[in-house]
């Protein structure tokens, strides 16, 4: 019997495009990584994950407020799309707007619990808006997810030195770097 593909021929076109847009992505060659996912889009400009790649890579490239506007076009295609909203929550958070980057990460926690990535992005904004307690917790959970989270343990770091527990926050710190270097030399 015949593989059946239900792909039509540019969405099979975009999803090549696509797997070599991730290529270039992994090599940080994030300019040509974009124009490949534009690429994509221009064959299947509903592909909601293509545009959470987009807002990805114009992240990378520090080009806040287009990756804003591609995970809001993912989130609009997919209202329940984790990546977009948590990608969202951390794009916020670089532009200084913590209380909607915050909203953003606990709308990828409802989505998605055991999403690691969304409690440390949520410690970051509860970090810069101080509430130091509230962003230890996050960072705990994100941990508790995935143990081997070297950017949840410098978070948990950043509150705890804020709380004044500093041998706490530099056990912390020190497991970071620990887990920085072993990703490093895999």
């Amino acid at each position: 019997m015949p593989c059946v593909n239900n792909l039509s021929s540019s969405q099979h076109d975009a999803e090549v495009i696509i797997n070599k847009q991730e290529i270039l992505e992994g090599l940080e060659r994030y300019k040509e990584a974009l124009q490949e996912c534009d690429k994509a889009l221009h064959l299947d400009p509903e592909n909601g994950d293509t545009w959470t790649n987009k807002g990805i890579i114009l992240f990378l490239l520090e080009r806040y407020e287009e990756a804003l506007q591609a995970c809001e076009k993912a989130i609009l295609l997919d209202h329940e799309n984790v990546m977009a909203w948590n990608n969202k929550g951390n794009i916020l958070n670089s532009l200084e707007h913590h209380e909607k980057a915050l909203k953003a990460c606990e709308t990828a926690i409802q989505i998605n619990p055991e999403y690691a990535d969304a409690w440390n992005n949520k410690s970051s904004a509860l970090n810069c808006l101080e509430r130091y307690e509230e962003a230890l917790q996050a960072c705990e959970k994100a941990i508790l997810l995935d143990p081997e989270y070297a950017d949840a343990w410098n978070n948990k770091g950043n509150a705890l030195n804020c709380l004044n527990r500093y041998d706490e926050a530099v056990e912390a710190f020190d497991r970071a770097i620990y887990l920085e270097e072993k990703d490093s030399h895999a």
